[in-house]
């Protein structure tokens, strides 16, 4: 992620009114479904479904060479793999099942996961200092990291997220756990040590100005020279005012240096704010991370409920995106994003469950937290939604802002986010049908469409009609009813 890719010749041929690419390619498996569902890029929050399709992906590289319809597809050789995933048990009909691209969470506590689900009973300044900084503090022990990490990443690659962008904790060591545990199981993302040098609060739990910046340098150097496929650095300046003006202008000329991406907090609550403004008088915190070099087009600002319009020209001016944590915000962000707005302005989005501030570690039920918001929006202003001006979010921009969204505002959209030709194969397999919340009917005059079906999967679903999770063409996840560890291999080419 985040490397340029020289583009390869194509060739293209067209059946039924859809558009199939083809990229030269190697040794291949080829993956055969009923429907394919995604927002390609240039359709923007808006699904393409794709009925009776090959996908062929290269096995060296997990890279998508080829769309083919399954009438068509004949492009195959000695040695290449044939999977009809409509196979895949549980058997199914086609209609209630779909590939779609994985889930991207763009903002997520990994050590929070330790006491996700409770906790939810204060304010966000009170809240940090009873419940988070005492949980952090224990990941200076590796294997309590190890532990934790472990159940964090397996969780929520089961739950669909191929790709997280986490904070860690400030613990080097606990954060380097964090990353090998994601190449271990599997998970696309970025990690970084969680830089802080104020925290008079819980002043145990805090580091010295060099160290902080010494700490995630070296974690910068290492990552980058690890040079896999899978793990990003990303510097973690935690919001202000915990972090220094010397230690942001610090991470600023890191971030110039190693042109990594930076992660922090933005306008996130009114405690928040009004601790900036008695810190920083007169100024706010989105003017003090651009003056650091800190807003950049690599740089993701969770929440942002209290921008005002000139600060999303400046984030659009700089190319930063927003993460929008609307489970989060209705707990501890005093309001909720406008994300109509923000999206009108410009400025990218892409869906976060900030765990543990949101109880659920499920892209799944961000998406449901992101609609009813818009809803609680529009009843603030007290005006009815419409098509024009007043437009809530739709269960299609939700799935959006989880997938080709999110990979956009990550600046990673040529690379994940849907499932085109060029991008990683990185893709859930879903059923319907069976075990979960999903019932569906066929007596009743007609069947259901395929975007009613995908709109349920995000109103209803959850990890439950989750059959497989792909990263970089290889399988994650099986469906737990399935024994073998492996991709049932059903005909051999």
């Amino acid at each position: 992620p985040g490397r340029q890719r020289p583009r390869a010749h194509t060739h293209t041929h067209t059946h039924s009114s859809t558009r199939y690419i083809t990229v030269p390619s190697s040794t291949m498996k080829h993956l055969r479904v009923g429907r394919l569902a995604h927002c390609p890029r240039e359709r923007g929050a808006r699904w393409e479904v794709l009925k009776d399709v090959v996908v062929s992906v290269d096995r060296a590289t997990g890279i998508i060479k080829a769309l083919t319809s399954a009438e068509a597809f004949t492009a195959h050789k000695e040695g290449d793999e044939l999977v009809d995933l409509d196979s895949v048990q549980p058997p199914s009909s086609s209609s209630s099942r779909f590939l779609i691209p994985g889930f991207v969470d763009t903002h997520i506590h990994a050590p929070q996961y330790s006491y996700v689900g409770t906790g939810l009973d204060k304010p966000l300044l009170k809240w940090l200092d009873h419940y988070t900084f005492p949980a952090e503090e224990r990941f200076r022990d590796a294997e309590v990291a190890r532990r934790n990490y472990n159940a964090v990443v397996s969780r929520s690659l089961r739950e669909g997220t191929t790709t997280a962008m986490y904070f860690a904790t400030i613990h080097s060591e606990a954060s380097h756990v964090l990353a090998d545990t994601m190449r271990e199981l599997g998970q696309r993302g970025f990690v970084g040590p969680v830089s802080m040098d104020i925290n008079p609060g819980v002043p145990e739990y805090g580091q010295r100005t060099d160290a902080a910046l010494e700490d995630a340098e070296r974690f910068v150097e290492a990552t980058l020279k690890a040079d896999d496929d899978l793990v990003l650095p990303v510097l973690t300046p935690r919001y202000l005012p915990t972090c220094s003006i010397e230690l942001l202008n610090g991470l600023g000329d890191i971030a110039k240096r190693y042109a990594v991406h930076i992660q922090s907090h933005i306008a996130e609550s009114l405690d928040v704010m009004e601790h900036v403004e008695a810190t920083y008088p007169g100024r706010r915190d989105l003017e003090i991370f651009k003056e650091a070099g800190l807003l950049t087009p690599k740089t993701m600002l969770a929440h942002g409920v209290h921008l005002n319009d000139e600060e999303l020209d400046t984030m659009q001016a700089q190319g930063s995106g927003i993460a929008h944590c609307p489970l989060s915000n209705f707990y501890f962000a005093n309001g909720n994003l406008d994300v109509r707005k923000v999206l009108r302005s410009g400025v990218g989005v892409g869906l976060g469950s900030d765990v543990a501030g949101g109880y659920s570690i499920s892209m799944l039920s961000a998406m449901r937290a992101a609609i009813v918001a818009s809803r609680a929006v529009l009843n603030a202003k007290g005006v009815q939604p419409d098509i024009k001006e007043n437009v809530p979010v739709s269960a299609e921009t939700a799935f959006w802002m989880a997938t080709q969204g999110a990979a956009e505002a990550l600046q990673l959209g040529d690379e994940i986010g849907s499932l085109e030709v060029g991008k990683k194969f990185d893709a859930l397999l879903i059923e319907l049908e069976g075990a979960g919340n999903i019932d569906r009917f066929s007596d009743v005059g007609r069947e259901a469409t395929d975007e009613e079906n995908l709109e349920r999967l995000v109103n209803l679903g959850d990890g439950r009609n989750i059959l497989q999770v792909w990263v970089g063409g290889v399988c994650r996840k099986q469906n737990e009813a399935i024994t073998t560890t492996e991709m049932h291999r059903y005909e051999v080419l």
